[in-house]
């Protein structure tokens, strides 16, 4: 069928195709940076600019695939040409970024985060980062709070841009040759298993969903299915003309615009609604001559910001995310915009300065300067791996300042910790999830009152309530039954949890949940301690649990309904970023002490949460303690609980109590009130109130 439609000639001319520049795609790099850029800038501005990189998929699959096709026909298809190019293209701007970043992080960053920088550099050099970051993300992914302070996050996309690049250029050659028929065919077969794949592991598991190649190859997928119509099936299938184009052109760039502006990270992404963005870029480019391309996306602006794309993509992020751990520097908005204005200037600057004269280079020795581009890339790579293992080289620091960079005293610890149920790396049916958290609870002995005669004190919840234990033990240790019923990663006091909520809400937490649900009300503890990271749920893309801030109240409410007389909320803690021993270390670094209160790097999100909380209507019996009330006043919130460090930080990450601030936490501010709950019931109790 396809000789069809195809001559020598036609072939010829397509071969050439790859040299034809087309304006209306440089312009759609144009938009797609700019939403990248604005999104990481102001997320409120450009909620769903982050799908400027799904439009980036679609373009290089379109163009890489043009090229190899084009080539193909014509008979003058050379991989080793081909990576030769991808690496001219790719690598000059990529080794000067990831150096320079590497540079700033000897002298500016902290062990764990130059580590870090490290690990990002040693897979970045194979092209792996998003493999990386999928196993560094645990949850957060590229959402996370924590993402904010990878100066490399953003090679993720390039490392699966150039894992397409590896593996399609290979594939394309080998069915080329053994029968050209079923490229077509192949294609769309990749495209729709792996769509397919996305749509359903999304629900489930979105952060690997964002970072695997096969969950976003569809995306690259379908700019392949462009080029082969364009390279072989453009007789029998023309473009439309003029006034058809421009509708089409018109519809999708309304789409990627829609998408910037209606998506944001709070739904499960990719999955279904990476089709808006994408399916936009795909009609832009299969109607040329149309004219918004024309004058939307060929205009001189959208001309300029096409040709600095990549640099572009490249210099932004590590700005903005130095600039989220810089000792004193608060991210505002303002400054944002000023880095993003510098990250312009920086990467005009490397096209015209790097990227040119390398290209006119390589045109006289290809292969000499690809040679050299990839040993540059190596030896980042072997920068990389001596900074990881020397755990970012500590050395560079004083040892008092390293103790508390490295502090790992977590108040989640002691006799408590068997019954904190952490969360297995596989899934489970879920009634295969019901025998596993039960025998887990059961073996422990975690609901078993010991002494009848003495209160008991439930605690259910997630890591933010296991922070607790070290200071409930210290405080309450002698004189109640301690319980608990803890697990990391699920949405605290929330019966029969959706099992497709992002993290919170899986088969895993319907059956945690359900049964500590039932041991609560089969115990009826005289204290029930609630404990969570409530801003993750509430806040969080991979985390956030629809409305589950009035789910926590009703779960409260039906509890209290179901006998459970006294509960406690010990309310949301403030957090920080980047993390609170980093930035205590960089206090003493800088000014030879660590201030007790301080606003640098507060956490927006956590203080929102926990005025959200406060203003619910929890009803009888549910007592809501503002901890945040507590730990942060006029000079900011507290990092210290006393003046020996490392010890005395009141927290060992971005919000997790150590040891020491797990006791602070309970003896001033939840403590009393547990007390006087106690009291109550014992009061209660002795009159005959059941």
């Amino acid at each position: 069928m396809n000789k069809a439609f195809e001559t020598p000639a036609i072939a010829a001319a397509r071969a050439r195709a790859e040299l034809d520049f087309r304006a209306d795609i440089n312009g759609l790099r144009a938009i797609a940076v700019v939403g990248v850029v604005a999104f990481h800038a102001d997320r409120t501005l450009v909620p769903g600019g982050f799908v400027g990189v799904d439009v980036f998929f679609v373009i290089s699959g379109f163009l890489i695939s043009r090229i190899i096709l084009s080539e193909c026909a014509a008979g003058r298809f050379s991989l080793a040409r081909f990576y030769a190019k991808r690496a001219r293209r790719i690598l000059p701007a990529l080794i000067l970024v990831v150096g320079l970043v590497w540079v700033v992080g000897w002298f500016f960053g902290a062990p764990v985060q130059f580590r870090d920088i490290g690990g990002g550099m040693l897979g970045n050099s194979y092209f792996t980062v998003n493999f990386w970051l999928l196993r560094l993300a645990n949850v957060g992914g590229y959402f996370g709070a924590d993402s904010a302070s990878k100066p490399l996050l953003h090679l993720w996309s390039l490392s699966i841009e150039e894992q397409f690049y590896l593996a399609w250029a290979a594939l394309l050659l080998l069915l080329f040759k053994l029968r050209r028929s079923w490229l077509p065919g192949a294609i769309a077969a990749i495209f729709l298993a792996s769509f397919a794949y996305c749509a359903a592991l999304t629900p489930r598991d979105p952060v690997a969903a964002f970072y695997l190649p096969w969950a976003r190859g569809w995306e690259l997928a379908l700019g392949a299915l462009l080029a082969y119509r364009e390279v072989f099936w453009l007789r029998a299938l023309p473009y439309p003309g003029r006034a058809a184009a421009t509708i089409g052109a018109s519809l999708g760039v309304a789409l990627i615009v829609l998408s910037y502006l209606v998506l944001s990270e709070a739904a499960p992404f990719p999955g279904w609604l990476a089709a808006l963005p994408t399916l936009g870029c795909a009609l832009v480019i299969a109607h040329p001559d149309s004219l918004p391309g024309e004058a939307l996306l060929g205009n001189r602006v959208a001309a300029f910001f096409g040709l600095i794309s990549y640099p572009l993509y490249l210099w932004h992020w590590p700005l903005f995310a130095f600039a989220h751990v810089w000792p004193g520097v608060i991210p505002s908005s303002p400054l944002l915009a000023a880095l993003a204005a510098a990250a312009v200037g920086l990467a005009a600057a490397t096209w015209l300065f790097l990227e040119k004269p390398v290209a006119r280079t390589f045109r006289r020795r290809p292969y000499a300067i690809a040679l050299t581009l990839v040993g540059l890339l190596a030896a980042t790579g072997v920068v990389g791996r001596l900074t990881y293992d020397a755990k970012g080289f500590p050395a560079r620091f004083p040892p008092e300042v390293v103790q508390v960079f490295d502090y790992h005293g977590h108040g989640a610890s002691g006799p408590l910790m068997r019954c904190f149920y952490d969360r297995d790396a596989r899934a489970y049916p879920l009634e295969e999830e019901r025998a596993r958290a039960a025998h887990f609870f059961e073996s422990g002995d975690c609901a078993k009152i010991m002494d009848p005669s003495k209160p008991t004190i439930l605690i259910v919840g997630d890591s933010h309530a296991a922070h607790l234990f070290s200071g409930m033990t210290v405080a309450f240790g002698g004189k109640a039954n301690i319980l608990s019923l803890a697990a990391t990663f699920c949405a605290p006091v929330v019966e029969h949890v959706d099992m497709d909520a992002g993290v919170g809400g899986t088969p895993r937490c319907r059956a945690i949940n359900d049964y500590v649900f039932g041991e609560i009300k089969r115990i009826k503890p005289d204290v029930l301690l609630v404990g969570g990271y409530f801003a993750s749920y509430d806040h969080e893309a991979n985390w956030r649990y629809r409305g589950y801030l009035d789910a926590l109240v009703a779960g409260a409410r039906e509890l209290h309904a179901a006998g459970v007389q006294s509960i406690v909320i010990a309310g949301q803690v403030p957090t920080w970023a980047p993390v609170l021993p980093i930035l205590v270390g960089r206090d003493l670094l800088d000014e030879g002490k660590a201030a007790e209160f301080s606003r640098v790097g507060m956490r927006p999100d956590a203080l929102e949460t926990d005025r959200a909380l406060k203003a619910k209507d929890w009803g009888e019996g549910v007592t809501y303690v503002s901890q945040a009330d507590k730990l942060c006043g006029a000079d900011g919130c507290r990092r210290l609980v006393g003046p020996k460090l490392p010890e005395d930080m009141l927290a060992v990450d971005y919000g997790h109590y150590s040891v020491n601030g797990s006791v602070f936490a309970v003896r001033t501010i939840l403590g009393p009130v547990i007390e006087n709950r106690i009291l109550t019931r014992k009061s209660e109790s002795s009159s005959g109130v059941p």
